[in-house]
């Protein structure tokens, strides 16, 4: 068994966290830091939350260039639907698809860096209001701390991809089949302010909100910044 000391590497102050945490934020000097596999090493942050924020919580913003190598798509949804159902198959009505490939593009994803259901979907409509995010803050002192980020650095680029395919299936065509690779991946951990609204969670200034119930362990998560309070 291996013990890692959860202690910031660059002001040497104490993390802070639960359990099952992997990522931890220090509230002294700002530095992030992701648990691996010789123990915690650094990772790019931003900081969009204050220390009197009520529930900061931490999110994956990934950066990539993404591969699109094969988009077939079906012609006539419709009659495609009231013949076959919505399973695709390669030898049906081929001349109602069309295929293209080989676009280019880069694409900036930002999801929950904690287990929450349907995260693909919150990812695709967070990652539309990027621009609408609170300003970043980097005062020593007026830091918050935070808890829950349970969702490893190479976990991270798997879900950026699961937000591209996300965005791809929300086009206004009839996805039928997709490639996509993702290179130049560069993940940056963003803490951002939240707030719970009866039963959903509200993020930050986007109005994307998710329900709290859908993520394991929430309470502990709630439990946490009361004692801070």
């Amino acid at each position: 068994m291996r013990i890692t000391r959860l202690v910031c590497s660059h002001c040497r102050a104490t993390l802070s966290g639960l359990g099952q945490d992997k990522l931890f934020f220090c509230s002294n000097c700002g530095k992030g830091w992701v648990l691996g596999e010789t123990g915690l090493e650094p990772v790019q942050v931003q900081c969009r939350a204050s220390a009197d924020s009520r529930l900061p919580l931490p999110f994956w913003m990934v950066r990539a260039s993404v591969h699109v190598l094969k988009r077939t798509v079906r012609n006539e949804f419709t009659a495609t639907m009231i013949q076959f159902g919505s399973r695709y198959e390669e030898g049906v009505l081929s001349s109602k698809k069309s295929e293209t490939g080989g676009q280019l593009d880069k694409r900036t994803f930002l999801f929950p860096a904690f287990p929450v259901d349907g995260l693909p979907g919150i990812g695709v409509s967070l990652s539309r209001q990027i621009d609408s995010l609170p300003d970043v803050t980097g005062r020593e002192g007026q830091l918050p701390d935070i808890c829950g980020g349970t969702i490893s650095l190479n976990d991270a680029a798997v879900l950026a991809r699961c937000v591209a395919v996300g965005q791809e299936t929300e086009k206004s065509d009839w996805l039928a089949e997709i490639e996509i690779v993702l290179s130049s991946v560069i993940p940056v951990l963003v803490i951002l302010p939240c707030f719970q609204e009866v039963e959903k969670v509200v993020i930050a200034e986007t109005g994307v909100s998710f329900f709290r119930r859908s993520v394991a362990g929430w309470d502990g998560i709630v439990d946490y910044h009361g004692s801070r309070t």
